[in-house]
């Protein structure tokens, strides 16, 4: 059985070790959330393509929408 996982801040230092002992556990991201770092977000829920990702402010939004 796969374990499901939400990771909050996951542009920051700490986010980024998390997803990797994550990929090192083989879990399954199923949320993310960031504060305003749009590329890296980007990249990340593309490496794990989430169905929800959440960003601190309307602009980080958009902007990630765009992405």
């Amino acid at each position: 059985m796969t374990k499901n996982v939400s990771i909050l801040g996951c542009t920051g230092s700490i986010g980024r070790q998390t997803l990797d002992i994550i990929d090192h556990l083989g879990l399954r991201v199923v949320a993310l959330t960031a504060g305003t770092s749009v590329e890296r977000m980007a990249q990340q829920c593309q490496k794990y393509r989430r169905m929800l990702a959440g960003m601190a402010t309307e602009e980080a939004a958009q902007a990630l929408r765009k992405e």
